[in-house]
């Protein structure tokens, strides 16, 4: 079985509880690795690569401890891991199928560098995906073209971790936009993210630790306003380059879906 990472703050002991519970039944035994807490955490540790604002708008304190967290971890992964590690959110849910793909790393491309393997965002989401690279028994592996928020399940190699530690530097938005979100991260083309589908795990757990440090939208706000713009901006620079893709070269729009 692949070796598993859950992060998991000191606080949410109901979280640990469960996905323990759903990972250990299933036979996957995991390592706990303790993530950063906004509130305890100084802000000079939060922005120590991270600026304050950028294409997104304000990087809150919940999303700097969230990138500090996965960050720590790909340290950890490069300089004591072998072969591909599975990293989980400790809000994630593993389907059944998805267990028995993880149990061992054969299929695994040996040039990959991170494959995202979960499902994020709302039913009505489609995300732009390459040609299939490889199938392994009903899965198939994409070049991920378009954005695919959330950090909820990835694997990542030993030397994908290197890559994300070496280039982790002045980073302008949360992790997830990091790692899978070629509209504003600067590591994408090279990082070359490919996308399992269909997916074997989501997020299941709306309480979240890092959306109650986030600025609330306000039509009053002219920054507001203006960083919606720009957002929106970034949203639709890659449009034409993704429309011929789909038009000539054979990637398509799908629905993430989660395997059973």
């Amino acid at each position: 079985m692949i070796k598993c990472f859950v992060i998991n703050l000191d606080h949410r002991k109901d979280r640990l509880k469960r996905i323990r519970k759903h990972l250990n039944s299933n036979g996957l035994y995991f390592t706990r690795f303790r993530a950063v807490n906004a509130l305890e955490t100084n802000s000079k540790t939060l922005t120590k690569n991270i600026v304050k604002y950028g294409p997104l708008g304000k990087i809150s304190i919940g999303d700097m401890a969230c990138f500090q967290s996965h960050l720590m971890l790909w340290k950890k992964i490069y300089k004591t891991e072998k072969k591909p590690v599975l990293v989980l959110e400790d809000d994630a849910c593993v389907s059944k199928r998805g267990f028995e793909l993880l149990k061992n790393t054969n299929w695994i491309p040996k040039n990959a560098k991170i494959i995202k393997c979960e499902r994020f965002g709302n039913k009505r989401h489609r995300v732009l995906l390459s040609p299939k690279l490889k199938s392994i028994n009903g899965f198939h592996l994409h070049y991920l073209m378009s954005k695919h928020s959330g950090t909820g399940g990835y694997i990542v190699t030993p030397n994908g971790a290197k890559y994300l530690v070496e280039k982790s530097i002045n980073v302008s938005v949360p992790v997830d936009h990091f790692l899978f979100n070629p509209n504003n991260s600067i590591i994408f083309k090279n990082l070359m993210p490919l996308q399992l589908y269909p997916a074997i795990c989501e997020q299941v757990d709306n309480s979240s630790d890092i959306h109650i440090h986030r600025e609330d939208f306000s039509y009053f706000s002219l920054s507001d306003i203006l960083r919606e713009f720009k957002r929106g901006y970034y949203e639709v620079k890659f449009l034409p380059k993704q429309l011929f893709q789909f038009l000539f070269m054979k990637y398509r729009l799908k629905k993430i879906k989660v395997s059973e």
